[in-house]
């Protein structure tokens, strides 16, 4: 489990893991796809088969390791949504989703359906809910920024769940950035046309809604755009949150923060 974990943090070597998944879906894809429905009905699956998920990368080794969890991956839901292999096991960082209006785009919906349906639900419970912002890197956790928050909670977190803010995405929770889609889009905020600003702020609150019932509390960091769209779903919901600045000389008030 630990050198799949660190070859799924490595450049060099993800592109590898990425490979030999989908082998492993090509060769098992209807045992994949009835272990990923198993899960997601909250049906018990034998060690066999969690196994076969996770090598398919249908189930997320990271959470399980990190937090005892079985979730499924976007890739699994996929996967039982018929999408083509080629496609869902592109190497994270390689764009796939490209365009205009990408709020509309099917795969984008499909992600949706999988957060709200899903997804959310089996995240958690825990103490805190940090929503930090996307990154125009691919995956994320190959930016700056990104190392920098992640590093602060690892050494003072105790329980921090880290949330992705995402456009098109909404929310991309921590780990998930190297899995179809939130690894091969680039959509800026500059982008988002204006007649998508209310859907991107109405699943956004659907989402704040979920993620406020999960956690005792939700701290947020984000940039001036990203913190635009957040306010306007937090109007909506009028949860209490804690604000601290995007920006590393502030960081030492996101340690106090989450601790």
């Amino acid at each position: 489990m630990e050198a799949l974990l660190k070859a799924m943090n490595s450049k060099k070597l993800r592109a590898e893991v990425w490979r030999k998944a989908r082998e492993v879906a090509r060769e098992n894809k209807d045992l994949i796809v009835n272990v990923v429905e198993a899960l997601m009905n909250d049906e018990r699956i034998s060690e066999k088969e969690l196994q076969a998920g996770i090598e398919a990368l249908a189930i997320d080794p990271q959470y399980l390791h990190f937090k005892g969890i079985k979730i499924v991956t976007p890739i699994g839901f996929y996967l039982t949504r018929e999408y083509d292999l080629e496609t869902i096991y592109a190497v994270p960082g390689e764009q796939v989703l490209k365009g205009d209006w990408l709020f509309l785009h099917p795969t984008v919906k499909d992600y949706h359906e999988y957060l709200f349906s899903y997804l959310l639900e089996r995240l958690g419970p825990g103490e805190v809910a940090l929503i930090t912002p996307c990154s125009k890197v691919k995956p994320y956790r190959d930016s700056f920024m990104y190392k920098k928050i992640e590093s602060i909670i690892n050494k003072y977190g105790s329980d921090v769940w880290r949330f992705v803010m995402s456009e098109p995405l909404v929310i991309v929770p921590r780990y998930f950035d190297v899995y179809f889609p939130a690894a091969h889009y680039d959509y800026p905020p500059e982008k988002v046309m204006p007649e998508e600003v209310p859907i991107y702020v109405d699943l956004l609150r659907k989402s704040l809604e979920v993620i406020s019932m999960r956690f005792e509390r939700v701290v947020y960091t984000l940039p001036r755009k990203h913190k635009k769209i957040f306010e306007m779903a937090l109007e909506q919901v009028q949860l209490g949150v804690t604000y601290t600045p995007y920006n590393v000389y502030f960081f030492p008030k996101l340690k106090e923060a989450i601790t």
